[in-house]
Parts: C-alpha cells; sequence; structure tokens
C-alpha cells in the first residue's frame, strides 16, 4: 500500500477536470477533443508530462520549471510508477531499475520534430541516472563524465535553427552501463557517442552556408566569446560572413574546454581541436580569383587579404594554392568528437537516443531527406512494438481480441530503402553512372517509377507519417557522392599538425586506394539498420516529445499543432490498445524466477517447464 492515494486511480473521478488525468488511458469518452483538452489543460498548469501507460507525452514549455530539484529526484528514486505524478524521472527511475535490479538491457528513445525538447530530455534523463547511481571516487569520475560530455557534443554538433535554439544536428546516443544484480548492480560505466554514421556531420554544408536567419555551430560563437587570449592571438580568426551575429542563447556559453578536460582531451588535443576550429573560420575570409592559363585551361588561385589561411596546421598557401577548390574539405573538422569510457567486464546497458527531429522547411534538401528518413524508421519500430506486435501477442496467445486499426509507416520506409527500387538506390545508381549525370535524370526515374508531381522545377514530395514534404533534388547528387578529391586528401595528410592529418588517413600515399567510396545515402542506411537492430535488442522505455507552438513562445499552446503531432504520432490508436489490452504481462521463465519461493512444488527446484 503506499501511504498516498495514487493519482491514477484519483483521475477516474468524474468531478476531477481534465487536468488530474495523468494517464491519457483513464480519458472517458475518449476522443481526440478530450485528449486535447486534457493535455491543454495539463500544460496550462504546468504538468507538461502525461502517460499512456507508460510511455511518457512531453509538452515543451520553453521556459525553466522548478520540477528537477533534488528533492524531486528522491521523490522518484524507486518509486512506484503509478503512484507519483507522471514525471520523466518516473520513465528514468523505471528504465534504471530494469537495467539494475532484473539485468535487462534497456533503449530510451526520445522521439518528436525539431524543436520538441528531445535534447532536454535526453539530458534530464542522463543527470537523473547520475544523481541516483552509488557513490565512489571512480563512480563519481564517470558521472561527471557523463554529464560534461553534453556540452561538447552541442558546441560541435547544435546550431540555432528556425525552430529550435539548440537544434541537434547529428544522432546521438549515450549508453549507460551497470553490473549485474549479484555483483550489487552499481553503475555507472558511461559511453558519450555519436551514432554509427557516415565519418562527416549528417548536415556539414551548415559549414559554408545555411538558411537566412539561422546560424552555424555554437563552436564557432563560444571559440570567438570565450577561447583563451593565447589561442585566439595565434590563430587569429575573424567573426565574418557566416559566423556573424549576436552572441546570445547557447552559442553565448563559454567555449567548452574544461568539459573537454573532464571527459578524456588531453591538453595538448583541446589545443589541436580549437586551432583546427579557428583555421575553419580563417578560411571563411578566404577569397578566390580564377584566371586562364595559356593553354586555356582556367585556374585558381587563393587570395588572402587578412592573413594565412593555413597558419597554425602548417597547410598555408603554398600547400593549398594547387587544391583550392570549393572548401568541401574542411568539413571533417566539424565531426562531432567525443570520448568513450570503456567498460570492464560484460555488462547491461541503457542507452539514451537523442535522434534530429523531422524537419519540414520551405527549402528541404538532401539533409532533410535523410533526417526523416532516420525518423521514420523510429516511427516504424514505435508502430511495430506498441500497436502491431502487442496486438499479435493477443492472438498468439488466444485472448479473445477486436484489432485496432492504425497506418503501417513501413510502406513509406520500402520507398526510400527498397534495395532495387527504393529512392536511395536509385540515387545511387545516377551517382554511379559514367558521363555527366545531373539531378534532372535522378528526379526522371523518380517519375517514371512513381507518380509525377505537379509541383516547382526540380522537386519531388514523399507523404511522410508526419505530413507532405517536398524536397528539391538540387545537390543530391553531389552531397551523395560526397566527393573529396584526393589531392585535397593529400594536402591535409600532408600538413604538420596532428589532429588534421588524423582527419585525412586517406591522404596517406602509401595508403591511398582507388576503390570507389560508399555513397553517403548507403553509408547512412547501413547505419540506420545497425541502429534499428541494437534498439530491437533492447527493452524500449518511450519520450514523445511535442512542440506546442511554432514561435518557441514559453507556454503558448496551440491546438490545431498539437493536434497534428497527435495524430502522426498515433496516440489515439495507442491510447486504444492499452486501453483494450493488459496493463502487465511477463515472460512465463522470468515470473517462474521472481516467484517460485512461494511455492512448496517450485522451490527449491522445479523441474517442468517454465509455463
Amino acid at each position: 500500500q503506499h501511504p498516498r492515494s495514487c493519482p491514477a486511480m484519483e483521475a477516474t473521478n468524474p468531478l476531477l477536470d481534465a487536468a488530474a488525468i495523468g494517464d491519457l488511458v483513464l480519458l472517458d469518452p475518449l476522443s481526440e477533443d478530450s485528449l486535447l483538452r486534457t493535455l491543454r489543460e495539463r500544460f496550462q498548469r504546468g504538468d507538461i508530462y502525461t502517460y499512456i501507460g507508460n510511455v511518457l507525452i512531453s509538452v515543451n514549455p520553453y521556459q525553466p520549471l522548478p520540477i528537477y530539484s533534488p528533492e524531486k529526484v528522491q521523490e522518484y528514486h524507486n518509486c512506484n510508477f503509478f503512484a507519483v505524478k507522471p514525471h520523466i524521472y518516473a520513465i528514468a527511475d523505471d528504465a534504471y531499475r530494469s537495467l539494475r535490479d532484473r539485468d535487462r538491457d534497456q533503449c530510451i528513445l526520445i522521439t518528436g520534430e525539431s524543436g520538441a525538447g528531445k535534447t532536454e530530455a535526453s539530458k534530464l534523463v542522463m543527470s537523473y541516472v547520475a544523481a541516483v547511481s552509488s557513490k565512489g571516487e571512480e563512480v563519481d569520475k564517470v558521472k561527471e563524465q557523463l554529464l560534461q560530455s553534453n556540452p561538447v557534443l552541442e558546441a560541435f554538433g547544435n546550431a540555432k535553427t528556425i525552430r529550435n535554439d539548440n537544434s541537434s544536428r547529428f544522432g546521438s546516443s549515450t549508453t549507460v552501463s551497470s553490473d549485474p544484480p549479484s555483483s550489487g548492480g552499481s553503475p555507472c560505466i558511461a559511453q558519450p557517442m555519436t551514432l554509427p554514421l557516415p565519418t562527416d556531420l549528417l548536415e556539414k554544408s551548415r559549414i559554408v552556408r545555411h538558411v537566412r536567419g539561422e546560424r552555424n555551430f555554437h563552436i564557432f560563437y563560444q571559440l570567438l566569446a570565450g577561447g583563451s587570449v593565447q589561442l585566439l592571438r595565434r590563430s587569429q580568426p575573424h567573426s565574418t560572413g557566416s559566423k556573424r551575429g549576436s552572441m546570445g542563447g547557447y552559442a553565448a556559453r563559454v567555449c567548452p574546454q574544461d568539459a573537454m578536460r573532464v571527459i578524456g582531451f588531453s591538453p595538448t588535443e583541446v589545443t589541436e581541436l580549437l586551432e583546427v576550429t579557428a583555421v575553419v573560420l580563417k578560411l571563411g575570409n578566404v577569397e578566390l580569383s580564377s584566371s586562364y592559363q595559356a593553354s586555356g585551361m582556367e585556374a585558381c588561385s587563393i587570395t588572402e587579404p587578412q592573413g594565412r589561411a593555413g597558419d597554425g596546421t602548417g597547410a598555408g598557401p603554398p600547400l593549398l594554392s594547387p587544391c583550392s577548390t570549393p572548401l568541401s574539405w574542411l568539413h571533417p573538422c566539424a565531426t562531432p568528437l567525443c570520448t568513450q569510457v570503456k567498460p570492464g567486464k560484460q555488462r547491461k546497458v541503457m542507452g539514451v537516443l537523442d535522434i534530429y527531429g523531422f524537419e519540414i522547411f520551405q527549402d528541404n534538401g538532401f539533409e532533410q531527406f535523410i533526417i526523416n528518413y532516420c525518423n521514420e524508421k523510429l516511427q516504424q519500430i514505435f508502430i511495430l512494438l506498441t500497436l502491431k506486435e502487442e496486438q499479435e501477442e493477443y492472438v498468439r496467445e488466444g485472448i479473445q481480441w477486436t484489432p485496432v486499426e492504425f497506418f503501417d509507416n513501413s510502406i513509406i520506409c520500402n520507398l526510400i530503402e527498397n534495395s532495387k527500387s527504393g529512392i536511395l538506390a536509385m540515387l545511387d545508381e545516377e551517382c554511379l553512372r559514367p558521363g555527366v549525370v545531373n539531378e534532372d535524370t535522378f528526379l526522371t526515374k523518380l517519375n517514371l517509377l512513381f507518380a509525377t508531381h505537379n509541383l516547382p522545377p526540380q522537386c519531388f514530395r514523399i507523404h511522410h507519417y508526419a505530413g507532405k514534404v517536398t524536397y528539391n533534388v538540387t545537390g543530391f547528387i553531389e552531397k551523395n557522392n560526397d566527393l573529396l578529391f584526393r589531392d585535397l586528401s593529400q594536402a591535409m595528410w600532408a600538413a604538420r599538425h596532428p589532429l588534421l592529418r588524423s582527419l585525412f588517413p586517406e591522404g596517406d600515399p602509401q595508403k591511398a586506394s582507388l576503390k570507389l567510396p560508399p555513397t553517403a545515402g548507403s553509408q547512412f542506411k547501413a547505419s540506420v539498420a545497425m541502429l534499428m537492430k541494437n534498439l530491437y535488442s533492447k527493452n524500449p522505455n518511450y519520450i514523445r516529445c511535442i512542440k506546442p507552438n511554432e514561435t518557441k513562445a514559453a507556454m503558448l499552446f496551440t491546438p490545431e499543432l498539437v493536434l497534428a503531432q497527435a495524430r502522426y504520432l498515433g496516440l489515439m490508436e495507442n491510447v486504444r490498445v492499452r486501453r483494450a489490452g493488459y496493463a502487465f504481462r511477463q515472460l512465463y521463465g522470468s515470473f517462474l524466477e521472481r516467484y517460485k519461493v512461494l511455492g512448496s512444488r517450485t522451490w527449491p527446484r522445479w523441474t517442468g517447464t517454465d509455463r
């Protein structure tokens, strides 16, 4: 018996208002109107968290709330999940205890649109785990590394976009390990890491250009605002071009040098990393001039009105001049760098996945196509595990069941990733064709195999689970090929700067390969498949983040926008399956192991089957 009444039970009182219902499974009557009204009334009184069974709905308040104090941590530590108000700490505690006490691998999938609050949710989960895990010098060291990995990843991987001041432009997964229960279940070994994606940032094009009103990656602003005097004097970066703008919000935070050292960077590595970042800034000032040689061939040379672009790297003008093509070669410098704290013996793990959010912009390119494909796959996992497989389980168990209809987005996933006729396969085919290849042939093939769209030139449209998105194919071929000319790699490898050289191992003449590298699309598809396999092998926990308005205004709730997200997230179908199904289920083997001590026939030894 819990000492207080259960909020979930109180919600059955018809005299209570909608805001008192913490679990949408208890809505009566259930309708889109009642679901939306409940979310709105709870949000307006500061209750941004609501359950659908053990799925957490989180509505972004766009302002700090006093609900994450040390006292709150203690309130939810080892709590009875449904005996306390819905909170992200309850989800974190339930997953962490399953990891620690039941020896089960866990994953927490945090999904939602860009700007819905996914990154903040992942940080809250990790800070909770750090707060409740066991003490000790080694554990405290790892906990600090776990927490300090966030500012480093955000510095090199996040940027202000139209929809989000701290938008993750890469995917990240943080893994927490635990000793088995037999040895005390003490955590925590942490492995902050980026997802297994292509080596460059997914959105590397932001380095050289971005949409008006958006910013570059935080690290450039942080370096100018908080880099050491010695480093800035030596590197002499200039805040011009794409780097101009006020130093507000996340980008105004000081350069995360201390955080880098905490998570394992040596002082030399920190200096090298910031030197390369400064050189990227200086390259924004490089002017290219073209001329014609006597032979009639066009030539290109570097004009540097403000100093040597390669200062500090050993890659000065003499080295760069023969390879002064557009600055695509600098993209690998922006790869998010992070430490991995390697676990010792085999431990169970809990992964916290914070993926880039679904995006629909006025102009959507290759990056949005890849981002939305990944979100489509994550939605597929949610559909399979909470709607499809759960209903199939009831049928297998012989339980009377009326199927709940839902949209299965596997048809969209196949449209993109089918190995023979998918969009990615057709794009790869065009990239491999000899001769001059452009986006027109790619678009023509799409129109022949699928449907002709009445759209602006150079565009095709996909009806994703989260809405229709029009993609402009301009740049698809170049970005998918992701070519780095051999002389550029060799120039970077020949630099006297250790970090810069390490970023271009293919530039080593002794290891040069004529083999065509895999395309960005095929690498990403393989990475997503690896991610899905990893997630399917773990017990899932879901946090569904919702964006309440388009202007990032504090505590503003736009019903039409929230309803659209509720529909494409399948919240109504999720509620219906949970209402009609069973609140608790467990495998026979796990049940027997836990309760066999209660029966004289099963204890101390049972010789029959688990069932």
